[in-house]
Parts: structure tokens; sequence; C-alpha cells
């Protein structure tokens, strides 16, 4: 079952949505909810039905709506962007915070259903943080994916130190015995320090549709998973987009990522940013991703 959505409003989500600047380019989406979980979806359609399709997979614990001005910019490029709440987050249905790769790939693959039926162009996917590890593993598997930009992207098998190396084990071994153990994640990221200077940064960090505690279950499968594309090539290509001054993984770990993978990745550093491109600049990014997919 589909349906149109409209996403309730309270205080906290019209201060959380004013401070972002979002308020005129939430007006030009379309919630679109597809499946019986439902999964929540958000259109920005061009009037071009053979333009590109672009599918976003957001950030860890993060939703769709909270990158509308990326989105809203990247469909005034061209595009008919999609982006996508995994199950379990934002407005999708779901126990909170968990899935496997597999099952959100399956669900990517499913919204590619739905939407192949209105739009005829070529189908693009852009992964966000964690969202660009679906994101490669969704391309490994729907060969209907012809182009996959990754917001950095971590490869499972490539730890970028020891401690992440032990982390994943511990976590890897602690999800046999108890997979529904919630983890917090402010333990491990430092939330302030990313969000510093943002001007909804506290709203962001108070939000009660962002998932700040994960099953282990969740981030086993996410830390085990293995990766095609380092051991073969595919048919789709693929761009890795990181700031020279993330906080979360170094620049030398995406060229690490780039000199091991087998399918071929162009990379762009982009200088003076950090992880939170996405929020920080929507349009430099925009930029980025429009000659890459456009070339």
């Amino acid at each position: 079952m589909n349906s149109c959505f409209t996403p309730p409003v309270d205080q906290h989500r019209v201060e959380l949505r004013q401070k972002l600047g979002i308020m005129a380019r939430l007006e030009q989406r379309e919630c679109i909810r597809i499946g019986r979980l439902p999964l929540h979806t958000e259109l920005y359609a061009t009037e071009d039905v053979n333009a590109p399709l672009l599918l976003f997979i957001p950030g860890i614990g993060t939703y769709s709506e909270l990158y509308a001005e990326l989105l809203s910019d990247l469909a005034g490029q061209g595009f008919n962007v999609v982006g996508v709440d995994l199950r379990g987050h934002g407005y999708s249905g779901g126990e909170r915070g968990l899935y496997t790769v597999e099952q959100a790939c399956g669900d990517i693959s499913s919204i590619i259903d739905h939407y192949r039926d209105r739009f005829r162009g070529p189908i693009y996917l852009y992964g966000y943080s964690i969202g660009a590890l679906l994101g490669l593993a969704c391309a490994e598997r729907d060969e209907r994916i012809e182009k996959l930009v990754c917001g950095t992207l971590l490869v499972p098998e490539i730890a970028p130190d020891m401690l992440h190396q032990i982390g994943w084990s511990w976590i890897w071994s602690s999800a046999l015995l108890m997979p529904g153990m919630q983890l917090p994640m402010k333990n491990f990221i430092d939330y302030d320090r990313l969000l510093a200077g943002h001007p909804a940064g506290e709203e962001i960090n108070s939000d009660p549709l962002i998932v700040f505690d994960y099953p282990l279950r969740t981030l086993s499968s996410l830390f085990t998973h293995r990766v095609g594309s380092l051991s073969r090539r595919y048919g789709f290509k693929g761009l890795i987009i990181h700031g020279s001054e993330d906080e979360v993984l170094p620049l030398s770990y995406s060229e690490r990522v780039q000199e091991w993978l087998q399918q071929p990745f162009e990379l762009v550093a982009v200088d003076g940013e950090g992880h939170m491109l996405p929020w920080d600049n929507p349009a430099r990014l925009t930029e980025l991703i429009t000659r890459w997919l456009q070339s």
C-alpha cells in the first residue's frame, strides 16, 4: 500500500525547520509512504519524467527532512530526487534504529520499483556517511543503479585504526548474546563538536526523530558487512566526496579505501570542509554532485 503523508508538526519541529532554513523548501516536497511498514520517502520532482532519478540515503541516526535544502537544490539542477527514511528512522515505520544491511537494500529496491512507474530516467544513488556504506551494498545488488555518490565511504574490512577494529569486534560478539541491547551513539560520536556553531545544533541534538541509541544487531550488521567491490568490479560508476577537515574519518582513510577497492571510484577532496558538508555547505556539495553526475 502506498499513500501520501503529512508529517505532524509541533513547536520543536517548527523551530528546527526555521533554524535549518527549510520551511520554504519543504513546500516543494511530496511525502509518499511505501509498503506496509511503511517506508517514508520525500520526493522533490522536476517536470521531466525522463530526468535522472536520484535516491538519497541519510547519515547515521538522521532522516531525509533534515536535508531538505540539499535535496531541493539537487532537484533544481534537473534531478527527480527522493529522500529515504530508513526503516526505524524518521517518519518510517519499524522498531527504532533496527535494520540489517540486507533489509535496507531490499527496501531501497522496493522504493526504486515504486518510483520506476513514474520516472523513466537513469537511476543514481547518493549515500551520506553510513548511508554511503548502505548505498554501495545496494549498488552491488541492484543493477539498475548506474551511478553512486558516497559522502565518505566506510568499508568494514578496512578499519580506520586498531581502536575501531576492537570496537567492531566487541559489537559483533556482544550482538550474538544481546542483539537488542541499545548502544548510545553519543559515547562514540561527539555530536556537540560536529554541530558546533550550527544554528540548529541544539534542536537537532534534542530531536526525538533522530536515533541516538542503536540496537547491537543493527551495528553488528553494518560493521561486519562484506563489501563485494574489494574483490570484483560492477557496472556502476562511483564517486567518494570527502572533506579535508573531516572530524569523523580523515581524508587519508578515503585515499586508502580508493586504493584497495577493485571497483573504480573517483575521489574528490573538498578543501576546508568537515564531515557535516550536507548541512554546512549544501550549495557547494550540490555543485560537486551535479557536475559529476552530468559528466
